[in-house]
């Protein structure tokens, strides 16, 4: 079973009164208590809460979206009593577009797994796979067949330099335990491996496998 999870960075709540904050929190186990407790004090509902790795092991990054709407303090007042908490700081407030649409526009560039990412919404990415067949016929067909095949070779270097850093050295390892996953992680899909194995005589290890894609 697999479950929905939205990585957006937006939040669209039409009739509420939204902001969003964006900060650095200590690693402490205390941290995360006190900043929840700072924002039900004033009704303030946390509705989104994401958090990114950081080599500073001493604090990390947090984005949070607020559904202020029966707060009983302005935002900035909120702000200044996190800050009071000593469980964070360089807080910086992400203001609504309208009220009920609230979207990141502090963070960038995108990163997934320390390497620049870009978020490629259905509405987008499938009118472009439409247009390049429409308007290129079999030329298009082909040009996504070998891009998609690019592309693939680009993840299998990623996948495995993650592997080797555990210690996983074996390719149908790596393509079993870390390349299935990812697939399912960047969100083409979920992989479900029939056979998987290595060609004999070749000096170097390929990986032959039959999988069914499910979107």
């Amino acid at each position: 079973m697999s479950y929905e999870f939205d990585v957006s960075r937006m939040l669209l709540l039409p009739g509420r009164k939204l902001a969003g904050l964006r900060f650095v929190i200590k690693s402490d186990p205390e941290a995360l208590p006190a900043v929840t407790r700072a924002a039900a004090k004033h009704h303030a509902l946390p509705m989104y809460f994401a958090s990114s790795p950081s080599a500073i092991t001493e604090s990390y990054p947090v984005l949070v979206f607020l559904d202020v709407t029966e707060c009983d303090v302005p935002v900035q007042e909120l702000v200044r009593e996190l800050e009071s908490t000593g469980a964070v700081e360089s807080i910086r407030i992400i203001e609504p577009v309208a009220d009920g649409l609230v979207i990141d526009n502090l963070s960038h560039p995108l990163t997934a797994g320390g390497d620049r990412a870009i978020i490629l919404r259905a509405a987008g990415y499938r009118r472009l796979i439409k247009g390049i067949k429409e308007q290129f016929g079999s030329g298009g067909e082909a040009f996504l067949y070998y891009g998609g095949l690019e592309m693939g070779r680009g993840f299998g270097k990623l996948h495995r330099s993650a592997a080797e850093a555990v210690g996983l050295k074996d390719p149908v390892e790596i393509y079993r335990r870390v390349s299935t996953a990812a697939f399912q992680w960047a969100g083409f899909g979920r992989i479900e491996v029939i056979h998987l194995g290595t060609r004999a005589g070749r000096s170097r290890s390929t990986i032959p496998s039959s999988a069914r894609t499910q979107n």
